[in-house]
């Protein structure tokens, strides 16, 4: 793990914030959605860094912090099976 105490630091924070910010939810599920979060923030920070020209370490922080945002959105659309079962209609060119 060559990277350097600021991409760690990072990492910690971007966890930090998504373990606040799922408060509501119980120590288990925080614990899991904030290790997702941090696994999608260090899996893509050197992709994410190189494409935009940024340093790792605000790459890191950045999809950790708002990684759950995407695991939360598709949580939702999944969910709405009244959703899914529209757009297969419309798809199908069965909707209005």
């Amino acid at each position: 793990m060559s990277k350097p105490l600021e991409f760690w630091i990072a990492l910690s924070v971007g966890v930090l914030i998504v373990i606040e910010r799922h408060r509501e939810k119980s120590a288990i599920a925080r614990a899991i959605i904030a290790a997702i979060s941090g696994g999608i923030g260090y899996s893509l920070a050197p992709e994410a860094a190189a494409l935009t020209g940024r340093s790792e370490t605000m790459a890191v922080m950045i999809l950790t912090a708002f990684g759950y945002l995407l695991l939360d959105l598709g949580a939702a659309l999944i969910a709405d099976r009244e959703l899914i079962r529209d757009v297969i209609k419309r798809r199908l060119g069965g909707g209005k």
